[in-house]
């Protein structure tokens, strides 16, 4: 198996692929708050931020460009996103003394968060989240912006938690309203509980539950066979799935058809 550990991009500089006189590839930046591993055609990325509890928008940045590059990249098949409780807000600290600035500063970090969620899911190719610990507010917005979900049997997910209470942030309303029954959803969000691993995956948010501390190995693994698949025919199929609630049914029936005779040429 080839591994390549490496960075991702800081946005001050353009993030490229680059292949080392060891044969190995990765970004040739490096970003203290986003790693990426290269494990044979599945790019790793792992989201540090330890003792804080929102990201710099370097590391939203650092993300996109990094999907750029895994994107334009041919040999790249899959990308799996882990280091999920590491990320929790992108609403600034409520230590900042005034409000107009907390305003200022969650504004900024909206526009910075939402273009890696809307990156992630328009990307063509397949990206798998795991779940080792907790997924709370920006990291389970993150989990539920990927195509699938992996997580440990002990983890669980959430609001995260704080002077305000229990409050929907980082867009997790939005995604739980469209992904999460209803009940669930109102369980989580009204409520602020956190819900454990095993029963989103009893509901079908979780794609697989992994024994505790192999959800990112599980998640590496199944990256490798879904990357086996025709990434043309992966990026049809995400595209059409995404584009399937904006139509009727034969209207998407003729969609699907277009497809598989474009395929044809």
């Amino acid at each position: 198996m080839n591994r390549a550990s490496c960075a991702s991009a800081s946005p001050r500089r353009k993030a490229r692929s680059t292949k080392r006189s060891d044969g190995s590839r990765g970004f040739d930046i490096m970003s203290a708050e986003l790693k990426a591993t290269q494990i044979d055609t599945t790019w790793v990325l792992t989201i540090s931020n330890p003792g804080a509890r929102e990201p710099s928008a370097d590391v939203f940045a650092s993300a996109i460009e990094a999907l750029d590059v895994a994107e334009r990249d041919d040999e790249t098949r899959a990308v799996v996103v882990t280091g999920l409780d590491a990320l929790v807000s992108v609403m600034p600290s409520s230590r900042l003394a005034r409000r107009d600035a907390i305003q200022d500063g969650h504004a900024s970090a909206i526009a910075s968060f939402a273009g890696l969620l809307d990156a992630l899911r328009t990307f063509s190719k397949p990206v798998i989240a795991t779940i080792e610990r907790q997924a709370e507010g920006a990291g389970l917005a993150l989990a539920l912006a990927c195509d699938l979900i992996v997580a440990d049997e002990a983890a669980h997910a959430g609001l995260p938690r704080d002077a305000q209470g229990s409050l929907p942030d980082s867009g997790v309303s939005w995604f739980a309203a469209r992904t999460l029954p209803k009940a669930l959803a109102n369980e989580m969000i009204l409520t602020g509980a956190p819900i454990e691993a095993a029963r989103l995956y009893a509901a079908g948010i979780v794609n697989k539950l992994a024994a505790h501390g192999e959800a990112l190995q599980l998640a590496i693994d199944w990256a490798s066979e879904i990357g086996r698949r025709a990434p043309n025919a992966f990026a049809d199929a995400k595209r059409l799935l995404e584009q399937a609630t904006d139509r009727d049914l034969q209207s998407q029936m003729t969609a699907e058809g277009e497809a598989r005779i474009a395929r044809l040429r």
